[in-house]
């Protein structure tokens, strides 16, 4: 009997909630382990085929060592951070990511899956910046010494195709979550509507602003839970502005138990990412595979989402006066909150990632 194909799932930097998802992906067609910092091993629910590395920035030093027993190196997060240096200690970092980046590269070219979540970031055409064309396009050759990539959504996929200069390469698309039809959630009956925002309190990457203006009139109808990290510094003003509503939030470290039953049981979720920040046309938003995760119906702006990738469970506003017009026609039952998710089914998804990739 054939042996199965061995992969390994790397994750050294922040994106630890998603390789559980990843790990179901490819574990129905092959052999499977995650390595993960020893500091964040928790976040993971997997119990087996775990390896917990000491190392966490210099984690591709240890996946050097135990790479040659892989057919398969996934990385789930690549270097990309920070997009580029614009200080020292940025500059030490860049370089530093890259040079380990490179080595494992020397090592196993041909073995590694490349995880590509900002597309700004290794496209130098997008950017005006000589100096930051300058370490994009250092970061882009680098990448064009791999065959094996993997976007966000549909949309980044294809811009990748067009833009990325290079003969004989393989491109397909894993969202960050999925739904599983074996998992159900029982359903709450809910008296107010509680809305779910989605990411981390950061006002800098979310319009909190907008949302406010547009829900503020119908506060003792709503309940929000914020489901993402709490920073003191970025965080405490804005839950400070939503005082007079009904609110949830966790104060202390958000897991993923309580990121599971905060989000459980909201009614929907809203995504408030700005258009600046790229999401779009060059970077996708997690808000989508939280949404397929929770199985949940989802508010999001339109600029997210340009090709309506997401239309069966999505609904997307433009601005202010859109958004107050759907969350109204949601609360007076006008808008029936019945999101579809078969075509983002975790098995169906794993066969067409297998194919593109053709491993």
């Amino acid at each position: 009997m054939k042996s199965r194909k061995k992969i390994l799932i790397v994750e050294n930097l922040m994106h630890f909630w998603q390789v559980d998802d990843v790990y179901k992906i490819f574990s129905k067609n092959y052999d499977c382990k995650v390595i993960l910092p020893k500091k964040s091993r928790h976040i993971s629910n997997l119990k087996d085929n775990v390896i917990s590395s000491s190392l966490r920035y210099f984690m591709y030093l240890h996946v050097i060592l135990i790479g040659r027993r892989y057919d398969y190196i996934y990385l789930c997060s690549c270097p990309e951070y920070p997009d580029y240096p614009n200080n020292f200690k940025n500059l030490l970092i860049y370089f530093q990511q890259l040079l380990i980046f490179l080595l494992l590269i020397i090592f196993f070219r041909k073995k590694i899956i490349c995880y590509v979540r900002g597309l700004h970031r290794i496209f130098p055409d997008i950017h005006k910046n000589f100096i930051v064309k300058f370490f994009i396009q250092l970061r882009y050759m680098i990448f064009k010494l791999l065959n094996l990539f993997v976007c966000e959504n549909e949309n980044l996929t294809n811009i990748f195709k067009k833009k990325f200069k290079k003969k004989n390469f393989r491109v397909t698309t894993m969202y960050t979550r999925y739904f599983d039809k074996n998992v159900s959630f029982k359903k709450n009956l809910n008296q107010n509507l509680v809305i779910g925002i989605l990411g981390g309190i950061d006002p800098l990457r979310k319009n909190y602003d907008l949302l406010h203006k547009s829900i503020y009139d119908y506060r003792e109808k709503i309940k929000i839970v914020f489901l993402g990290k709490f920073n003191k510094e970025l965080s405490e003003n804005i839950i400070n502005d939503f005082k007079n509503f009904n609110i949830e939030f966790k104060k202390k470290i958000l897991t993923e138990k309580d990121f599971l039953r905060m989000g459980k049981d909201c009614d929907l979720l809203v995504s408030l990412n700005k258009e600046e920040k790229h999401y779009g046309n060059f970077k996708g938003t997690g808000s989508f595979g939280d949404a397929m995760y929770l199985q949940k119906s989802l508010i999001v702006p339109y600029f997210a989402d340009p090709i309506q990738e997401f239309k069966d469970f999505s609904f997307y506003y433009r601005n202010k006066k859109q958004l107050k017009s759907l969350i109204e026609k949601i609360l007076k039952k006008k808008i029936k909150l019945t999101a579809k998710f078969d075509k983002f089914e975790i098995t169906n998804c794993s066969k067409k990632i297998i194919n593109d990739l053709n491993i």
